[in-house]
């Protein structure tokens, strides 16, 4: 008789037992996967018998996931559903980076969340000050002080984690697969991953194909076989090896599914949080009290492009507040979107040549126009966003001078404008979105000296700087090379062929120009009623 076996029997798989309403948490057991003779110990062989009997994961890349997300099942649904890309958390962390960063609790209470707030003077603070309190739901406030504080707390510390992660993930690499269930949600499916409040809007807006999704899939949406109990111990076997890390694996019936935990890397056992409070300090201390600005080019001869493009920015933004009584008491900033004209900045002196807009070069003195502090964003005037841009910040390793969109020049349409030639290049359209960190000591060489006479070599190729973060390509279609149907999760289209704002050009073979004019006529319509 295996007594693990008899065990698992009265405490987990009851007479009543079904799988698939299976909604708590069960330990299953552990053992050492390099022990000799493992196979035959009571554990492994118990472990064996639970994981069949519920069914393995099938191992998948976050690319199979993104395709699947991308890939309509009616007009309006796709085959697995979006996690939403950070686009609510990213507002209240910029609403409130500038003043403070995540703290552990001053007076730490059993029970409690076990979030605090420092100001910039590092002292702790209640982060309830900086809301709009006017606004703050009725049954919000009937809350007691402390839950308040606790919630907004840790709503802000998700936001930070959040920007943490996806750089810890860029440098380290995932502590553990990615593991999940797949479940029903409606003429669709979505993945359920645990803990996944923030870990899954992250690996979604991150975007790397190559990551390792063990998920269990009993509805087949993926084509995979599972794995048998074996191929996963191999699995896990082969990750330790790479790893250099300990060689113990639990297992545990969560949700319906059996999750896997070992020591991989540093992060069997440790406690993020610290660092997380490092990276948002950091962040807080460079934002010098300020908020992201936004600009956005500017040229006299496009008429109301630009501003029609900022308005898109202002709505897109409003629109991810999203709802619920935290949310409603940070509604009072209204992101101001700042036009990029040359004619308004007189340290801007370059002759005009050989550029094909107005501020061809200006963006480059965006640091400077923000004394070298803070964060900003520049985008060229025909992007317009139907999503906020404000999760892209995530992508800024504050080590980093830079983020940008680093576009595949060798995908760039053969033409622009009136049929001219659409020269490819190094970096091409790197340029056209940036998120500096002003304070940054490749930042501080772009002087008007430097903007008014460096070549465009050098700044457009980024010869100023080798510390440059990369934001995805998925997020933006390119007019002329992608489209709705191709990325239809996409924030943004940019027409870098030209519109109708450029005088005088056949704008017949120019596509999306409707969706553009759809953006424009919403933000209007909102944006006047609000």
């Amino acid at each position: 008789m295996n007594n693990f076996i008899e065990n698992l029997k009265l405490t987990v798989f009851t007479e009543d037992f079904k799988v698939e309403e299976h909604q708590g948490s069960s330990s299953l057991g552990s053992f050492n996967f390099n022990k000799e003779d493992v196979e035959n110990t009571e554990q492994y062989q118990a472990i064996k018998w639970a994981y069949e009997k519920i069914g393995g994961p099938k191992l998948v890349k976050w690319g199979d996931v993104a395709d699947k997300q991308d890939t309509h099942v009616t007009k309006t649904t796709f085959e697995l559903n979006t996690f939403g890309q950070c686009q609510h958390s990213s507002y209240l962390y910029h609403y409130l980076f500038p003043h403070g960063y995540y703290e552990k609790p001053e007076n730490p209470r059993s029970g409690y969340l076990g979030f605090d707030f420092k100001n910039t003077n590092d002292e702790y603070c209640d982060i309830r000050k900086f809301a709009d309190t006017d606004k703050a739901g009725e049954e919000f406030l009937k809350l007691s002080d402390e839950q308040q504080r606790e919630r907004v707390s840790s709503t802000y510390y998700h936001g930070a984690k959040a920007h943490w992660l996806i750089q810890n993930i860029r440098e380290e690499g995932l502590w553990n697969p990615i593991q999940g269930i797949i479940k029903r949600s409606g003429d669709s499916y979505s993945i359920a991953i645990h803990p996944g409040s923030v870990r899954s809007q992250v690996f979604e807006l991150l975007n790397d194909r190559e990551l390792p999704v063990l998920v269990t899939d009993r509805f087949d949406v993926f084509d995979q076989e599972p794995l048998s109990f074996e191929e996963l111990i191999d699995y896990f076997r082969e990750l330790a090896k790479k790893q250099d890390c300990g060689d113990n694996i639990s297992f545990n019936f969560v949700r319906g599914y059996i999750e896997c935990h070992t020591q991989m890397q540093n992060g069997g056992g440790t406690d993020f949080r610290p660092r997380v409070k490092e990276f948002n300090k950091k962040i807080t201390e460079l934002a010098k009290g300020k908020r992201l600005s936004i600009y956005v080019g500017y040229d006299s001869r496009h008429g109301e492009l630009a501003n029609e493009a900022a308005l898109c920015i202002q709505y897109a933004i409003k629109q991810s507040f999203g709802s619920g009584d935290i949310n409603d008491m940070f509604k009072d900033w209204n992101p101001e979107v700042k036009l990029l004209d040359v004619s308004k900045i007189p340290e801007y002196t370059r002759e005009y040549a050989n550029q094909s807009t107005e501020f061809t070069y200006s963006r480059f003195l965006i640091p400077y126009l923000e004394n070298y502090e803070g964060f900003s964003i520049f985008v060229d005037d025909d992007y317009f966003f139907a999503k906020s841009p404000l999760p892209f910040f995530h992508f800024l390793n504050p080590n980093d001078a830079v983020a940008c969109v680093e576009y595949d020049f060798d995908k760039v349409s053969e033409t622009k404008f009136n049929g001219e030639k659409n020269v490819a290049y190094p970096k091409k359209l790197w340029s056209s979105f940036m998120i500096f960190n002003n304070a940054h000591e490749d930042c501080k060489k772009l002087t008007p000296e430097v903007v008014n006479t460096e070549s465009g070599k050098y700044l457009h190729q980024f010869e100023w700087t080798d510390k440059v973060s990369m934001i995805p390509e998925r997020w933006f279609i390119t007019e002329g090379t992608d489209t709705l149907k191709t990325k239809p999760r996409a924030y943004s289209i940019h027409f870098t062929r030209g519109g109708p704002w450029i005088e005088g050009m056949n704008t017949a073979l120019i596509n999306m120009l409707d969706d553009k004019d759809r953006l424009v006529q919403k933000a209007k319509n909102n944006i006047d009623k609000s």
